[in-house]
């Protein structure tokens, strides 16, 4: 948590960057989360993978079945962070569905992510009303659970997601899935604009930002952009592992010019 508090209050807009966990190969996935932090993440999103991401689009989706293929697990995914942790100091954020950690059980799983130097946990499966055991865990353990809101959010629910959650406010850009078109229509412009004014977490946006240009349109109007698909589709694509890393490091470095210049 005080990591993220600590990056959010240096100057300049922040860059988010989401890897699902196993994928693709053990091993290959800790290569590539020092990869993306020496090109410019600002924080690190992994994801463990789930048998139903239902937010998920089809690119995270085959990631998630390839890394389960893979054994990776939610305490696999916790052992990753650890070894991320003593190389490295950027905020850590987990993202994932609320059934593996229900399962692990959320005061074992908040210990667990705090011992391996978690900062923060998405689960955009749990709602607000349904948060309050986990949250409760997570805050004892000093880990932020961060609230999401989508452009259909009414002014008063981001109020009080602002005011129950922690971290930043995870602002999805459509009503859609991770991997689609951002929104031509720049739907998501009035809920950031009202969270910003209300001024209690910073503001990233996600779901549909693929390159630098659309990294530089958003950036503007939030505290942060967040990229997990068009990460995942260069990995899908390249030919080989060292191949990955050269066009996460290409195409990472392009979105943290734009970020860095908004």
């Amino acid at each position: 948590m005080d990591r993220l508090d600590r990056t959010f209050r240096e100057p300049g807009k922040k860059l988010i960057i989401y890897l699902t966990a196993g994928y693709p190969s053990p091993g290959a996935d800790e290569e590539l989360a020092h990869c993306a932090i020496e090109a410019g993440a600002d924080i690190l999103e992994l994801g463990f993978p789930f048998s139903d991401p239902v937010a998920d689009g089809p690119l995270i989706q085959e990631a998630s079945r390839v890394a389960l293929e893979n054994g990776m697990s939610l305490r696999g995914t916790l052992a990753l962070a650890g070894r991320i942790r003593k190389r490295k100091d950027t905020p850590l954020i987990l993202m994932g569905y609320v059934n593996p950690v229900y399962r692990m059980g959320y005061g074992t799983f908040s210990q667990r992510a705090a011992d391996e130097g978690v900062d923060g946990i998405i689960v955009p499966d749990l709602p607000m009303e349904e948060s309050g055991p986990l949250k409760g865990d997570l805050h004892r353990a000093g880990i932020s659970l961060i609230p999401m809101a989508a452009p259909t959010t009414p002014p008063a629910r981001v109020e009080r997601l602002l005011s129950s959650g922690s971290g930043f406010l995870y602002l999805v850009s459509m009503t859609g899935l991770t991997g689609d078109a951002i929104a031509s229509s720049a739907d998501w412009k009035p809920v950031a604009a009202s969270a910003r004014d209300m001024g209690k977490l910073p503001v990233c946006l996600g779901f549909g930002i693929r390159h630098g240009r659309d990294a530089a349109e958003v950036v503007g109007d939030v505290n942060g952009v967040v990229v997990g698909s068009a990460v995942t589709r260069v990995i899908m694509e390249a030919g080989s592992p060292d191949a990955a890393l050269r066009s996460v490091d290409e195409l990472i470095r392009e979105l943290a010019s734009a970020v860095n210049s908004g």
